[in-house]
Parts: C-alpha cells; sequence; structure tokens
C-alpha cells in the first residue's frame, strides 16, 4: 500500500473511532513495523490533523462535541494525584491532557483523556507498575491541564473545588 493511501486510511479509522486505537494495532492492519505508524501520525500532525496521543492510544480531538475547555495549573504531590483526577471527572470534567514547562525542552505535553475513575486509577497504576514518575515531578509537582466541560459553569465548579482542596496553583 501507498504511503499516502495508508494515512489516508488511518486517518479515516481514527476519524470513526469510537475509542482510541493503538499503534500496533495499525501496524498489523496494513502490515508495517508500529515505528512507520508513529511516522505517519506524525505526518499527519504536521498537516493539521488534531490527532492525540493517549495512553490508551490514537484519537481524534473532536470539535464536535462542542464542550469548552481550560487550562488550569497544578501543583501537588503524586499521593494527591488520584485526588485531583477523581475531583476533575466527578464534576463533569475531562483531562485532556498534562503539561509542564522544562528548562531545557520548553512545554512538554502529555496526552491523558481521563473522564472517569476507572480511567484515573488506571493511569495511576501504569506510574506504579511501569516504576516510573508523573511529569510534573519535572516541576517540583507544578504543572497544567487543559480540561474540559459541558459548559463554562462546570469548568468554574471544578476549580473552585480544587481550589478549596489547595491542589490549584495561584
Amino acid at each position: 500500500m501507498e504511503p499516502e493511501i495508508r494515512r489516508a486510511t488511518l486517518l479515516s479509522s481514527l476519524k470513526k473511532a469510537s475509542e482510541p486505537i493503538i499503534a500496533r494495532n495499525f501496524a498489523e492492519q496494513f502490515d508495517v513495523s508500529r515505528q512507520v505508524i508513529v511516522g505517519d501520525i506524525a505526518l499527519l500532525r504536521a498537516e493539521g490533523q488534531e490527532i492525540l496521543s493517549t495512553p490508551k492510544g490514537y484519537v481524534m480531538r473532536s470539535s464536535s462535541l462542542k464542550r469548552q475547555e481550560r487550562r488550569i495549573v497544578c501543583q501537588h504531590t503524586f499521593e494527591q494525584t488520584l485526588e485531583e483526577l477523581y475531583l476533575i471527572v466527578d464534576h463533569g470534567g475531562e483531562i485532556i491532557d498534562v503539561i509542564v514547562e522544562h528548562p531545557i525542552y520548553g512545554e512538554l505535553v502529555g496526552g491523558l483523556s481521563i473522564s472517569n475513575r476507572v480511567e484515573a486509577n488506571e493511569f495511576v497504576q501504569k506510574i506504579k507498575n511501569n516504576k516510573t514518575s508523573l511529569l510534573a515531578e519535572l516541576t517540583g509537582g507544578l504543572h497544567s491541564h487543559t480540561i474540559s466541560a459541558k459548559d463554562q459553569l462546570t469548568l468554574d465548579r471544578i476549580v473552585e473545588e480544587l481550589k478549596k482542596k489547595n491542589l490549584i496553583y495561584y
């Protein structure tokens, strides 16, 4: 299959998908390596496609959901991570990503797409199982999230609850 046709098919699959798709699945489908798929995704992003890489696979950022987004700045310990994530999802929010400002590399972004407690638990468990650390540990716990919700009022409530728990940085 020609690379252009493969990328068009890959993009079409992502646009139709209701769940994230891992690179390995695409690699098997197109009989190429996982690294070829990672390169295809990079080229599609360079063309302006809003493809997010999450711990569960690739997804398209959908503008059709008409959800409101806000970037918030938080600071907390690893032990407070689940409290932060639960608070956001329990109040109707989704954590789109995590962002840290690195002194050498600049802004580093990690896709999350966490919208419920099960996904929050899975995320924290992956950190523990892989014996790795949160991006925020590069910056003493200081990090940002893009969060989304159905409306601004919901986002306001989330921020207020984060303030009550001293999880937001201001």
